[in-house]
């Protein structure tokens, strides 16, 4: 039976880019649903996630109640666990007991376009063979303000959600999840964990 899972996480680049990072999940009859974010460039804090989870439990995609929500932060750097306490502590009190689906949590280090770098092959691609300058692709989660980076090497061309969806089409997941302990903690998140909580 597949799993289906709903994200939580901060921006547009996310909603258009997430999909393609989990895709393979698919063969583990796992899917994604939807990825939801907050509207208006809104910051995805615990007030944030609770409504984003109540409007897909009672409006599911496909009319099917999502049997997971992941809840995926940007820790920009900072430690983790304190950042993710308030979710982890509140969110499922402030639920209620009817939105039965279970809640994991996970975060991006230094932003989702961090995990870009992990697969230098995959942008390297979409870059047209350009040099990654100092971008470690070993350690992808220790590149600060990978998005900075990430717009130096775009040159003269933008860098907008529409660009970010065009390179995560590029990169191989399972390359990324061997060098990112942060993303590989985003997968674990979206499969494991029981279907619904009792």
């Amino acid at each position: 039976m597949t799993k289906h899972v709903v994200v939580i996480a901060s921006g547009e680049t996310e909603r258009r880019s997430l999909p393609h990072l989990v895709a393979h999940l698919q063969e583990e009859d796992i899917r994604v649903v939807e990825i939801r974010r907050p509207d208006g460039n809104k910051a995805l804090n615990l007030d944030m996630a609770e409504k984003l989870i109540k409007a897909a439990w009672y409006a599911p995609t496909d009319n099917v109640p999502p049997n997971k929500f992941v809840i995926l932060v940007d820790v920009d750097g900072k430690d983790p666990d304190m950042v993710l306490k308030p979710f982890r502590e509140k969110l499922k009190g402030r639920l209620g007991p009817k939105i039965t689906a279970n809640l994991q949590f996970a975060f991006a280090q230094w932003h989702l376009e961090a995990w870009y770098f992990a697969d230098p092959k995959g942008i390297r691609a979409y870059l047209d063979g350009r040099d990654l300058g100092s971008a470690d692709a070993s350690q992808p989660d220790q590149i600060r303000n990978p998005k900075l980076h990430l717009k130096n090497l775009l040159a003269e061309r933008a860098y907008t959600a529409v660009v970010s969806e065009e390179i995560a089409k590029q990169l191989d997941a399972r390359t990324i999840s061997a060098r990112s302990p942060s993303f590989c903690g985003f997968l674990e998140a979206i499969r494991n964990g029981p279907g619904r909580t009792q």
